[in-house]
């Protein structure tokens, strides 16, 4: 790289602010999961602006201390772009050629390989055995004949460990799992588990499916390579971005307790990730496509769903103003009537729940919350919604809503006594 010549471009990527002790630090975390997240001291940010494709790294140091801004050695600003380059952050040829790298390599497997181990659950498949039996135990008491279990909603925190804060969130949503995870249908008596996962990287596309088995310490879930090609077939668009899904956390942490629970018997499962496309309901778009496809394709299976979303996210551990009783009170109360929606099968009403409410972003699972609503059979029903909220983990503020449904087969007409339960604090 000639720092003298080139006019280096940042791509876009999140900034988040850290403080370590009495030091102010910037992060750049990469959307896209491709590069590592790198951090520089909180002055840095004036030069991370500049960095805009039009000047020379002479350029740029000339500019900021013309204007007062910074006086900065040249040789320490090339150092500082050649760090931004070799981390994969500038939007040069050096990231194009590691995209492509990664790109061929994910599309070229037919396993999706676990991004998350040993980041957010163990990486040893004996550890990661012993933590999901102590938070969902003795999985084969929960299945059942009756048949009534169309699916659940749960969050995907990283896995309880020991020593959590009792109002850690992961510890709320270990509490939810092991509370929603029973009545579960039998793995002889379904055809297909349909995972909606939240999707957190950007993309274009509503929806991203993929035919790859998703992996963990513990081994592979099987695929349905048919159903992705018939949907593949009737929708063209629908694995374009399939590359969202090597960084899908959610779908990750949902096959990690699918194997937990069904042990080597997990029926095939077709992983969806839902983006913010979604949301909104097209008419004669690629929502109402996916929609009305995805009914057609699975009119004879026998489906379990499983939905794998989180409500409100709020505080300055997601970049967002410290959390006051009544902005706490305004996010409860929103992520309770986002659960109640649900569980009445009330999709509309859903989303403009999700929308708004004045000074609070929607809840980050709004997507695969409202297709789940849609996806549904009419009549459908809740015979258990729990609501929790928890700290994330660690150092900075926030605050996590969470839910937690076990969703109910339409009831029969001559059912006049069935009614969802309200939602209620775990």
């Amino acid at each position: 790289m000639s720092t003298g010549r080139d006019k280096p471009r940042l791509r876009k990527v999140e900034r988040l602010h850290l403080q370590r002790g009495d030091e102010a630090l910037l992060v750049l975390r990469d959307p896209t999961g491709l590069s590592e997240q790198v951090a520089f001291p909180q002055e840095a940010s004036v030069v991370l602006d500049a960095l805009d494709g039009q000047r020379t790294v002479p350029q740029i140091r000339q500019s900021l201390a013309m204007r007062g801004i910074l006086d900065i050695e040249l040789a320490d600003l090339e150092a500082l772009v050649r760090d931004l380059e070799a981390a994969g952050y500038l939007d040069d040829a050096a990231f194009r050629a590691r995209w492509e790298a990664i790109h061929r390599e994910f599309l070229a497997s037919p396993v999706r390989r676990p991004r998350w181990a040993g980041l957010l659950y163990p990486d040893d498949p004996a550890a990661l055995a012993e933590l999901l039996a102590a938070a969902i135990p003795d999985p084969s008491t929960r299945f059942t004949d009756a048949g009534a279990a169309l699916g659940v909603l749960l969050p995907h925190q990283p896995l309880l460990a020991a020593g959590a804060p009792a109002d850690a969130a992961t510890r709320a949503a270990a509490g939810l799992c092991d509370e929603v995870l029973r009545g579960l249908p039998r793995a002889r008596d379904i055809d297909l588990v349909v995972v909606l996962g939240t999707d957190y990287h950007p993309g274009l596309q509503p929806f991203v499916v993929t035919d790859k088995r998703y992996a963990t310490p513990r081994g592979e879930l099987a695929s349905d390579p048919a159903l992705v090609r018939a949907l593949d077939r009737r929708l063209p668009w629908i694995r374009r971005e399939e590359i969202r899904h090597r960084e899908a956390m959610s779908l990750e942490l949902a096959a990690a307790v699918l194997q937990h629970l069904y042990d080597g018997t997990c029926p095939p499962v077709l992983p969806v990730l839902c983006g913010p496309g979604a949301i909104e309901l097209d008419e004669g778009g690629p929502v109402e496509a996916f929609l009305a496809t995805m009914e057609h394709v699975l009119e004879d299976r026998r489906v379990l769903w499983w939905v794998t979303a989180e409500l409100g996210h709020e505080g300055p551990a997601y970049g967002r103003p410290a959390l006051t009783k009544d902005r706490a009170a305004a996010l409860m109360a929103r992520d309770r009537a986002a659960l109640a929606a649900l569980a009445d099968g009330r999709p509309d009403q859903l989303g403009r729940v999700c929308k708004d409410v004045p000074g609070l972003d929607p809840p980050s699972g709004t997507a695969a919350l409202v297709t789940a609503a849609r996806l549904f059979p009419v009549g459908y029903g809740a015979d258990l919604v729990a609501y929790a909220a928890g700290r994330p983990v660690g150092a900075d503020e926030g605050w996590i809503g969470l839910g937690g449904v076990r969703f109910t087969r339409p009831v029969a007409d001559d059912d006049d006594d069935f009614t969802p339960s309200s939602p209620r604090v775990a």
